[in-house]
């Protein structure tokens, strides 16, 4: 990465403004210079979204990570950055499951029912969960669930469900 900065004789950090700042008519162009100073300003704004100390950056690059695992954390942490910003909007939904899992509903009938998803919406009160059955009775809804149900009648795994049907019969 080229410098943008340079320490001066008196140890004090300044500007290391390229050559075409200090050409032309004027010898000292204010336009290069204020266009240099901005892209100074939007890299330290992109080291500082990255909330690590230049200590924690030197840690990491003396001792852990080479340039290419820098840029990929640098990458991830961004990433991350965003997860956090719809997060904090309620833009950010984290599905219970994905389309072709199996979902395992303990009945009332003490026995299990598997079903596979086939669809999963978002509507106004929550996450619905389309479904087809797959072994067992249709015992809940033939077309599918509500994702708050996760966990609670219906599982992720089949040992989860047969826990709860344990319980069940106790």
């Amino acid at each position: 990465m080229e410098r943008l900065t340079k320490y001066l004789a008196s140890g004090a950090a300044t500007y290391d403004y390229p050559v075409d700042c200090y050409s032309g008519v004027d010898c000292n162009d204010r336009v290069a210079k204020s266009v240099y100073r901005q892209l100074c300003v939007e890299r330290l704004a992109t080291y500082e979204d990255t909330g690590l100390t230049p200590e924690e950056i030197k840690s990491m690059k003396d001792e852990h990570f080479s340039g290419l695992e820098m840029a990929k954390l640098h990458s991830a942490l961004m990433k991350l950055k965003k997860y956090q910003e719809a997060d904090k909007e309620g833009r950010l939904v984290v599905l219970p499951c994905k389309v072709g899992d199996r979902l395992y509903e303990v009945t009332g009938r003490k026995t299990i029912s598997v079903y596979k998803v086939r669809a999963i919406r978002v509507e106004l009160f929550g996450l619905f969960i389309e479904w087809d059955i797959v072994e067992g009775f249709v015992w809940q809804s033939l077309s599918g669930i509500n994702a708050g149900e996760i966990g609670k009648t219906v599982f992720l795994t089949r040992e989860e469900a047969e826990k709860a049907l344990e319980a069940m019969k106790k």
